[in-house]
């Protein structure tokens, strides 16, 4: 969690922070939409940036009436805790043979070329 505090005038009342949070379990377009709509009725929010390519969260918030823990708090009760996201997996080492085979190709079935896009036939 990074938090950044900017000045948009002398007032306090014009102070926001940026809070950057890592949601591992932000990897879709969907997920996007429904953290927003978790957010969207915090007093305070003044911004939303999501990313599910990098699964962080940008936020601007007034941190007079809004605060970090709260917005942890949101995204837990919606199923999107703020975590740290897993390293991606090394290649298998149990099968040598992988790494010696060289380049390999794959051929797409014709039944499943007539079944996508917009009109399935299941």
């Amino acid at each position: 969690m990074r938090s950044r505090s900017q000045g948009c005038g002398s007032d306090q009342e014009d102070r926001v922070e940026e809070l950057t949070l890592t949601i591992p379990d932000l990897w879709a377009d969907h997920h996007v939409l429904k953290v927003r709509d978790a957010l969207a009725d915090l007093d305070g929010l003044e911004r939303v940036e999501a990313s599910a390519k990098d699964r962080t969260l940008t936020l601007l918030i007034d941190p007079s009436r809004l605060d970090a823990a709260r917005v942890a708090d949101h995204l837990a009760a919606a199923g999107y805790p703020p975590g740290e996201s897993e390293a991606a997996p090394d290649a298998p080492r149990a099968k040598p043979e992988w790494a010696a085979a060289g380049i390999r190709t794959t051929r797409t079935n014709p039944v499943d070329l007539t079944m996508s896009g917009d009109h399935r036939k299941y």
